[in-house]
């Protein structure tokens, strides 16, 4: 039985390589034992450049911390808290936009070292500062050479489709991304 578990955040339920938990108050994020290879990886290659650059949330290592209760647990990580969380359909057009633009360096920035963003949600970005910074550590996977962006159309979801409808209609259409987390639907 993971005991860690126990302690999720209702909201860290869909990602198999590990979740989203609070313990004494604190946030913590385990990564399971599946994601090794990838965050290795990340940790090898990418993850420095993105913190020094801003781009992502910094994290401590607090694996020894913890007893590894199950062995589905690779790492415990305390990630750099954000003081103030907002969502994209509370976001500007300039937000929204970039939101996404970061989105799309972080992109250009992993292709580079060999790994490619497997999601595009538009919940993985946060504003510290008045600066988007991007909050999913475990969002990032090796690329396999010659594949497409399987993330593609979720990023169209969560960013073309709203900032085009905020563009061309109404600049309150980003409230459409509260009642389809997972995008505005393009058809």
């Amino acid at each position: 039985m993971n005991i860690l578990k126990d302690f999720a955040e209702p909201g860290s339920f869909r990602d198999p390589s590990g979740f989203v938990f609070k313990y004494e108050g604190n946030l913590y994020r385990q990564i399971n034992s599946s994601y090794q290879e990838h965050y290795d990886l990340f940790m090898d290659c990418l993850y420095d450049r993105l913190a020094r650059d801003g781009l992502i949330v910094t994290h401590q290592d607090v694996t020894s911390l913890f007893l590894k209760d199950k062995k589905d647990c690779y790492k415990i990580i305390k990630p750099q808290e954000i003081s103030v969380v907002s969502y994209p359909f509370e976001w500007s057009f300039s937000q929204l936009k970039d939101a996404a633009l970061l989105v799309l360096k972080i992109l250009k920035i992993s292709l580079d070292s060999g790994m490619v963003l497997k999601d595009a949600s538009a919940f993985n970005v946060l504003f510290e500062n008045c600066n988007p910074i991007y909050i999913d550590t475990l969002s990032f996977e090796k690329y396999q050479n010659g594949s497409p962006w399987l993330a593609y159309q979720q990023f169209c979801r969560h960013f073309v489709a709203p900032l085009s409808l905020m563009s061309y209609k109404y600049l309150s259409l980003n409230k459409l991304m509260q009642i389809h987390l997972d995008g505005i639907p393009l058809d």
